[in-house]
């Protein structure tokens, strides 16, 4: 017995090479006929589609920190303006809003070809974000100071201390955390949500608010259908088209960027979209399997449409507030009273935004490189709003019309050729211009895409 287990092992152990070979054999055989077939379609450039038949998943990793914003006169400045009051040489009190905090994403993507020429596909964002609002009261002039104290002390709230500041009214870097957090105590009494609540806090951030997504959080999940219309050995047309579902969730109205109460964001639109794009390839040089140089242009419109958000749960400004705002913010510009608007709704529309990018791709064997400048567009969003929140939003410059020039370089291989469906490409995208949108750095991208023939 013993005897014929030996012969049996040796006769499988003999069989083995043979089977792996056969395996690989099919393997091989299996994806070069697919890389003849998708050979023959003469893909190339942003207007490619997937072969009929072929299943797609794309994993696409991006990180970035915000430095800075461009403001409407496209200068760089901090991420929202500081707020001033009094004559913009020599003012009053001056407020930054100390804001700062990155984040990054992942998009995961899965599309088929339903015939050569026509892809579906469906796009599932995600997103993570650390975003610190830590005010700063930069400056409080001595005879304001000396008002606001009456004020204050006539309501029983603490006083501003005199040695937070020098004689000019400049907050001093020793006490910048406890001037900041006696005026953050002071903003519902001003008919602002609160900005900061408690007594203790990070000492080199200072008192305020943070908004941590604590992982992953859903943004807006878009959907279409893409069409490569014209491919020829020389230039090649396609256009997708696309629907956007509100599945992201808006930031707490209490804790907004784009309303200056919180350093909050938005996860999305909060509306349905439509969109496309149309992309062009031409073929300037191409040798053989060898190397190919491609020009590529890519045009982008999307609309969103109306919906519904919830105002900020303003308090009642008191009345040593309202003596302060008459010094401060007669025209109540910043600190309108909108505390009867707490617990309603208003229309938002985002509305319309726009791209363009031109760009240059270099194919060597397995290998790509290229360049890409881009612009951008977003319209103002139209807001049906009291006239006094709709007055403080654009104030704040935080919901403005806008558009950002960006310029992209790029990387990948392709590892088909040795029988690794996958795709590896990176990204590195600058701002390098715009107006009144914020400026990311350190802004990486990294795709994988993965394929699997289903013929």
């Amino acid at each position: 017995m013993r005897s014929c287990r030996w012969v049996m092992f040796l006769v499988l152990l003999q069989a083995t090479p043979a089977v792996a070979q056969s395996a690989w054999e099919t393997y091989s055989g299996y994806m070069d006929g697919w890389m003849e077939r998708a050979g023959d379609l003469d893909l190339y450039g942003v207007t490619a589609q997937l072969p009929q038949g072929v299943f797609s998943m794309k994993y696409e990793w991006n990180t970035r920190t915000a430095d800075g914003r461009y403001n409407n006169h496209r200068d760089r400045t901090a991420m929202v303006e500081p707020i001033t009051f009094g004559e913009e040489e020599n003012p009053l009190l001056v407020l930054d809003l100390g804001v700062s905090g990155g984040g990054g994403g992942v998009t995961m993507q899965f599309a088929y070809g339903i015939t050569d020429p026509l892809d579906f596909y469906f796009e599932l964002p995600m997103q993570y974000a650390n975003v610190q609002m830590r005010p700063k009261l930069t400056k409080l002039d001595p005879s304001a100071r000396t008002m606001i104290n009456a004020y204050a002390s006539a309501a029983g709230y603490p006083q501003a201390e005199a040695d937070w500041f020098n004689a000019s009214g400049q907050t001093t870097d020793r006490y910048m955390n406890e001037a900041a957090a006696w005026f953050l105590g002071y903003l519902p009494r001003l008919g602002r949500p609160a900005m900061y609540v408690g007594d203790t806090y990070p000492e080199d951030l200072g008192p305020g608010k943070e908004y941590n997504t604590n992982g992953w959080v859903l943004g807006d999940i878009n959907l279409g259908l893409s069409w490569n219309y014209k491919r020829s050995s020389r230039w090649s047309g396609a256009l997708t088209g696309r629907v956007y579902l509100p599945t992201g969730s808006m930031a707490n109205p209490n804790s907004s960027l784009t309303l200056g109460t919180g350093p909050g964001l938005d996860r999305g639109t909060g509306s349905f979209g439509v969109g496309f794009t149309k992309g062009y390839d031409v073929r300037v040089f191409k040798y053989e399997h060898w190397v190919d140089i491609i020009l590529s242009a890519e045009f982008t419109g999307g609309y969103f449409f109306k919906s519904k958000r919830r105002y900020p749960d303003f308090p009642k400004p008191t009345t040593d507030g309202n003596q302060l705002l008459d010094l401060l913010d007669a025209e109540r510009l910043y600190f309108p009273d909108m505390s009867d608007l707490t617990g309603g709704s208003y229309e938002y529309t985002p509305g319309v935004g726009l791209a363009a990018s031109f760009g240059v791709s270099v194919a060597v064997l397995m290998f790509d490189v290229g360049a890409t400048v881009g612009y951008r567009f977003f319209q103002e969003p139209e807001l049906n709003a009291d006239w006094r929140f709709e007055r403080m939003v654009k104030n704040l410059e935080m919901q403005a019309a806008g558009h950002t020039e960006i310029l992209r370089l790029a990387a990948g291989v392709n590892l088909l050729p040795l029988y690794i469906p996958l795709r590896i490409h990176y990204q590195f995208e600058k701002a390098i211009g715009g107006r009144n949108t914020l400026i990311f750095t350190d802004n990486h991208w990294i795709t994988v895409q993965g394929y699997i023939p289903t013929f």
